[in-house]
């Protein structure tokens, strides 16, 4: 090959190299949803390289939000953000704490404490509804001590583990004045869940179990390892073309930055596809003493079952609370899927129901049984209220997912029930 083939030859390749550059910087944002700049890109690789480091990490702690508990199934893993990084992480206690608060709990003669149990919904709410309670309190119905909320709520967590996390807290030196229990949703889907995957639903949740309960069994299934396998090879994958493309020259290409941003978003996908693959292969391979007693004889429905669970687990809670001279209250949480309850927003209807979710269509058809025992519940003196209804007037967007969480408007409506709940029994007392 002569020199001028050669010349030729360098030409065509720099001017494609350049249109191919140009072409990356001018289609970055539509591709990607990201203003192109190198700063902010060298930066986002370089996160999500220590981040993928982590994962891959020979610490199995490292990787995991939640950890095994010998009393509750699970709790958060110290230091691991249940949020986001702009609010603290688990406590030591593996509870999520946003006010910060010491645990175990001492209250002082200015306070009143509520503790409050329940999953995600009550874990978000505990955290968030403090400030807001203590002013509505405060100023329209003349509350004098200072409302302090405890939070012993975490995601996944369902009856009986409130039952069972009070009397560990009771014997963990825990001091307060009342019980908030806010459930239903977990108690009934992720319960019903348990029992089709062959999981007593007085056992945690099956999903976020699943996993613990298999990393501390004596050998992991050939499913679960392959699932496994294929979970941290995306992981690998990516951390091997991020460092590459983020080391020099290869950082200061825009079309490799742009190839770069392109496979993470893929690849963050595919490990959430993975990762549900994995945590599914894990629940059907569950180990029997992982299981808890067999539910194949009983001839009651699956409804009847978890409903008695939570009926009986609140009894029990309320009976717990009255020998330690505590106030219960049992709240039935709202859900956007029990019929009439809420006037869906555009938005609402787009994002918070999906008219054929599982999940919802269990709402629909089991809700009404948790009402009815709630009635039980109260004709047999416990403090039970129904705020299924509480969203009924309310027209504006208040859920933000189709399972069951509500936003700072929903909190801050939820807040002031309570809050007048509160008063009114502690009135009658």
């Amino acid at each position: 090959m002569d020199f001028k083939k050669i010349a030729g030859l360098s030409v065509i390749l720099l001017i494609t190299l350049v249109f191919l550059e140009a072409g990356s910087y001018f289609s970055f944002n539509r591709l990607t949803d990201k203003k192109f700049s190198y700063s902010s890109i060298h930066e986002d690789q370089l996160s999500r390289i220590a981040l993928i480091k982590t994962k891959l990490n020979n610490n199995a702690e490292s990787q995991s939000l939640f950890v095994f508990h010998p009393y509750l199934g699970y709790v958060g893993r110290s230091g691991a953000y249940p949020w986001t990084s702009n609010v603290p992480p688990f406590n030591q206690y593996g509870m999520l704490s946003v006010a910060e608060h010491p645990y175990p709990y001492k209250k002082t003669d200015d306070e009143f404490v509520v503790v409050v149990v329940g999953g995600s919904v009550a874990e978000i709410f505990a955290n968030e509804a403090e400030d807001s309670m203590n002013q509505y309190l405060r100023n329209r119905l003349g509350f004098k001590r200072k409302l302090v909320l405890i939070n012993l709520a975490t995601g996944g967590y369902k009856q009986p583990q409130q039952l069972f996390h009070l009397q560990y807290a009771l014997l963990s030196g825990f001091e307060f004045d009342a019980v908030l229990n806010i459930d239903g949703y977990n108690e009934l889907v992720l319960a019903s869940e348990n029992i089709s995957n062959g999981i007593n639903p007085i056992f945690p949740s099956g999903y976020p179990y699943g996993m613990i309960a298999k990393n501390h069994s004596n050998s992991i299934d050939f499913q679960t390892s392959k699932q496994f396998y294929k979970y941290y090879s995306l992981y690998n994958t990516e951390l091997k073309l991020l460092s590459f493309i983020s080391s020099p020259p290869f950082q200061y290409s825009i079309f490799l930055n742009l190839t770069a941003e392109l496979f993470t978003q893929l690849n963050q996908r595919r490990v959430k596809k993975a990762s549900y693959d994995l945590t599914v292969a894990a629940v059907e391979t569950t180990a029997d003493e992982f299981r808890g007693p067999d539910l194949t004889r009983t001839q009651d429905s699956t409804y009847k079952i978890v409903t008695d669970i939570w009926y009986k687990s609140s009894e029990m809670l309320h009976e717990i609370c009255q020998k330690n001279d505590a106030l219960y209250l049992h709240v039935l949480q709202p859900n956007q899927y029990v019929e009439g309850s809420k006037p869906l927003s555009a938005e609402e209807k787009e994002i918070a129901i999906h008219p054929e979710d599982a999940r919802g269509k269990m709402v629909k058809e089991g809700y009404s049984n948790l009402i009815t025992m709630g009635e039980k519940l109260k004709l047999a003196g416990v403090p039970f209220y129904d705020l299924t209804m509480i969203f009924k007037e309310y027209k504006q967007t208040l859920y933000v997912d189709s399972c069951c969480h509500f936003g700072e408007t929903g909190n801050l409506i939820m807040g002031r029930e309570i809050a007048n709940i509160l008063v009114k029994e502690i009135n009658q007392q």
